[in-house]
């Protein structure tokens, strides 16, 4: 996360392209009736198979407290597949020097200021890319950098019609890109939530730059096509594992509130100017951190549905979303900071459903715990994570 805060989920907005006509003519809707409108549509659909690819291995990636840097990496990556995981995401230092001098916040690293005023240098960074190909994977095969898309002070004043802005957004997305690409790492994380500054929030945005909301859309559009371009020119074939993604929406969609006025209202745009510039070989994955404390598994089936069916109702690309879009979880292993929601025996059970029904990754977040190097994790947790891995082989 941007900062180390509870990750709890926030309001979303709503973007209905297929009934925009009808709200853009009405101050106030019932989205309620929306809400039931789109299940009811979803209902009628035979469900949703799993894409192909998911038959590969499930994977266990950690994103929390204590992520390494590439320089840990570097000189520790043997003993970090001691631990029951896939992967990690991978914190990469703007100034390397200052790093090791325990200059470690927001200010020191690449992808908490991808969406801010400095415009980075990809030969700044070979560094970094030397310290990820410097590790001879094993087990940790899917790793990820992560990329916070609205923290404050650093993405302050970033107004979607600013092109000077966006044209340094999409030259700092292809610099972590290409150290992703040429790292060796999966992809890149995407934390879409406002950490102090309303990116996606129209009523926010507009204060700076008043246009129509449509204009907005169309424009948040346009920069995720940028962006994903932008991505695509270095890694065509990445993999996105996003917190949140479509389903944002639907969690929403309730009482009477206009579109413009939701907290995240331009978000669905910009992802879908994601998934229509997105390459054959490349996927977003909605992480669903809502499924933090899921212990059943049909909690987890529902979601799935959700992601897979009902959330393309609210795409504006629908062929790109089900082509391109996948199924995850995130699973909150010390919720609150104490290892007192879930039993081990009860997180086995939830990681191996979350795994059984996933597309392909379940992550896990934590705050009071380190895994790297291993420090106040039970390790009764740890062999329920490595229990449920093996089953879900």
């Amino acid at each position: 996360m941007a900062r180390e805060l509870d990750r709890d989920p926030l309001g979303s907005a709503v973007c209905l392209p297929a009934y925009q006509s009808c709200t853009r003519r009405t101050s106030r809707i019932n989205f309620g009736a929306l809400v039931a409108l789109l299940l009811s549509i979803s209902a009628l659909q035979p469900p949703v198979a799993a894409p192909a690819h998911s038959a590969n291995k499930k994977k266990v990636v950690y994103y929390g407290w204590g992520l390494p840097d590439t320089q840990y990496v570097r000189e520790h990556w043997r003993e970090m597949e001691e631990m029951p995981l896939d992967g990690v995401g991978v914190l990469v230092a703007i100034n390397r020097r200052t790093w090791q001098q325990g200059v470690r916040g927001d200010s020191n690293q690449l992808g908490r200021q991808i969406t801010g005023v400095k415009q980075f240098r990809a030969d700044d960074f070979d560094e970094a890319i030397a310290d990820l190909t410097t590790a001879h994977w094993q087990s940790f095969t899917d790793n990820f950098l992560p990329v916070a898309l609205s923290l404050s002070p650093y993405t302050e004043g970033l107004n979607w019609f600013d092109d000077a802005r966006w044209n340094i957004v999409a030259n700092n997305f292809q610099v972590i890109a290409r150290i992703a690409s040429r790292g060796g790492t999966k992809g890149l994380m995407i934390d879409p939530e406002h950490y102090g500054y309303f990116l996606f929030s129209y009523e926010s945005q507009s204060k700076q730059q008043y246009h129509p909301f449509e204009s907005y859309e169309r424009m948040a559009r346009q920069r995720g096509r940028e962006v994903m371009q932008a991505i695509a020119s270095e890694f065509p074939d990445v993999t996105l594992l996003s917190f949140y993604g479509h389903t944002l929406l639907l969690k929403q969609l309730h009482g009477y509130r206009t579109l413009s006025e939701a907290d995240y209202s331009l978000l669905p745009a910009f992802y879908d100017g994601l998934l229509e510039s997105m390459g054959r070989g490349a996927c977003l994955y909605d992480g669903y951190e809502f499924s933090y404390g899921f212990k059943e598994r049909k909690r987890f089936s529902d979601a799935y549905d959700n992601i897979r069916r009902t959330a393309v109702s609210v795409s504006s690309v629908p062929d790109s979303y089900r082509r391109s879009v996948r199924a995850a979880f995130g699973l909150w292993l010390d919720r609150n900071q104490q290892f007192n929601y879930f039993t081990p025996q009860e997180f086995q059970s939830a990681l191996t459903s979350a795994l059984e029904v996933s597309d392909g990754y379940v992550w896990i977040y934590g705050q009071s715990f380190r895994f790297f190097p291993p420090s106040r994790i039970p390790p009764s947790f740890v062999e329920s994570i490595a229990a449920a891995r093996r089953s879900a082989r």
